[in-house]
């Protein structure tokens, strides 16, 4: 058996996963977001792995095998995130991850030095803030004496590999994603380094995905209730890891994720960036293989947002706002939502962009706004379909993967906007099994990946997109494509009150 886990932005889950891809016994435990400063989004590090221990045990509990059924464990984890580590391996405070927004002038200043041109040959992405690219030269600017005194700078799944196994280390499809990794030579650059005001020497070693990065130390062990020495793959990013679980190991095949954030992902054998560099292209944790995505930062976090915000709780609380959504119709009668809760990628690069709800009346009401929420998801992940096909054919079906995709109203208007179908792979929490999958590959329960996708992804019935409602969502797009540029000099006015009123000038 294998065991898998994916350390996520809102919690982390573990898996105990056969070779038929099936999960055996399931464990999760949540964490939250600390927002100490508006746009700054940090969690605790220890919190992740004592996270990992709960839900390993709880895996492993409700498997019904034993600690020495485990032949390996393998590796997920948010993208873009950085610890600082000392030389013993502990967090130097709390991670700054993703969503942080407090690196928005140091990604300016990084784009403007290095230009487009030089970006697009080496990382094949613009870097953005919440990038550990930006989040270092902001520690370099403001905190350059808890910079001078780590060891290590890693991602977020590299640090809980760091606790499981002692050893530190990355892999292709992460550090890609930290905007110092050349893409195209497959190894850390000093130039970028540099220009982000760190030296390389901050940065782990970086080995295939598939690798053995080291086994379960004593104390992880006992933490976990798994078998010492236990090998741990490196694993790979979390987008990287559910691409794996979907099958998406080749260029004829693409996937659209809602989970908090939201991905569009298709592989490529070549790295591709177009030339305004509004998608990101990262390295697949199938070697040779990269892929090109869109993505969007407040997915299912838009909706989560939106129950908390009307104050549902319970384990049926989204099928309610589902069935209230569906009820509203096609274009929740005329209202029109921005998912920009934490800024925006793709297409605009904004940190600044702003949620808003564009239309509202007095009959409008909570299915209304699920509705709008939904659809306003969907419409931002098609401005990066429109631009995903500018440089690579599109497959003629999309696999939906992540919470959001759980949801068969979400999943028919993701069809109905995209205008592709939609189908889903059998079994839930694909990015966990992925992670199980490389762990397979690595210590040889599959001789590749194309052997791991026989073995363990099946697909089921896909959303098709329904012919009456093209020109409904078609309108409702166009209306949608021109709302942030109209607004976008307000969005940014209201940021700078914002920023004003928590720290007033002088102080």
């Amino acid at each position: 058996m294998l065991l898998g886990i994916d350390l996520g932005t809102s919690s982390l889950r573990a898996a105990v996963v056969d070779d038929a891809g099936h999960i055996l016994g399931m464990g999760q435990c949540e964490y939250p977001i600390a927002v100490t400063q508006p746009g700054w989004a940090e969690q605790e590090p220890e919190t992740w792995c004592q996270a990992a221990a709960t839900a390993t045990r709880q895996a492993l509990a409700r498997s019904g095998l034993s600690k020495g059924d485990i032949a390996a464990i393998g590796l997920s984890g948010q993208m873009h995130g950085t610890v600082l580590a000392g030389e013993t391996g502990r967090a130097m405070g709390p991670a700054v991850i993703w969503a942080d927004a407090r690196s928005a002038a140091q990604a300016l200043r990084l784009n403007e030095a290095l230009g487009l041109r030089l970006l697009s040959r080496t990382v094949g992405n613009r870097v953005a803030p919440g990038f550990m690219a930006a989040t270092l030269a902001w520690t370099a600017e403001h905190e350059p004496e808890r910079l001078a005194r780590a060891r290590w700078a890693l991602l977020p799944k590299d640090y809980l590999r760091l606790w499981l196994t002692g050893e530190a280390a990355s892999e292709p499809s992460d550090a890609s994603s930290t905007l110092l990794f050349d893409i195209h030579l497959g190894f850390w650059s000093e130039d970028l380094c540099q220009a982000a005001g760190v030296s390389a020497r901050l940065l782990p070693p970086v080995v295939s995905s598939t690798a053995v990065a080291g086994r379960l130390t004593r104390q992880a062990a006992e933490a976990t209730g798994l078998a010492e020495g236990t090998p741990v793959v490196a694993g790979a990013a979390d987008q990287a890891a559910q691409a794996i679980g979907n099958g998406i190991i080749s260029p004829d095949a693409a996937s659209v994720t809602i989970g908090t954030g939201g991905q569009l992902l298709q592989p490529c054998l070549q790295p591709q960036a177009d030339a305004e560099l509004r998608l990101h292209c990262f390295c697949h944790a199938v070697p040779g293989m990269w892929y090109v995505m869109a993505a969007m930062l407040s997915a299912g976090l838009s909706l989560r947002w939106l129950r908390d915000a009307v104050d549902m709780q319970g384990d049926g609380a989204y099928a309610t706002l589902d069935r209230e959504a569906e009820a509203a119709g096609p274009g929740a009668q005329g209202l029109l939502f921005l998912p920009y809760l934490l800024g925006e990628r793709t297409p605009y690069t904004d940190a600044d962009a702003r949620g808003a709800f564009v239309g509202l009346r007095l009959r409008h009401h909570r299915g209304h706004l699920a509705r709008s929420v939904m659809e306003g998801v969907a419409f931002a992940l098609r401005d990066g379909l429109g631009l995903m096909s500018q440089l690579i054919p599109l497959p003629g079906t999309m696999v939906g993967s992540g919470g959001g995709a759980r949801s068969w109203l979400w999943r028919q208007i993701l069809a109905d906007v995209l205008g592709l179908p939609l189908t889903t792979v059998e079994g839930e929490e694909r990015a966990v099994v992925g992670a199980a999958m490389l762990a397979g590959v690595g210590v040889g329960r599959f001789s590749s990946f194309g052997e791991a996708r026989e073995a363990c992804v099946r697909y089921g019935d896909a959303a098709t997109p329904q012919p009456g409602l093209k020109d409904t969502y078609d309108r409702l797009y166009g209306v949608y494509r021109g709302l942030y540029p109209a607004l976008c000099q307000q969005m940014h006015e209201l940021s700078d009150i914002e920023r004003l009123a928590v720290s007033p000038p002088g102080e």
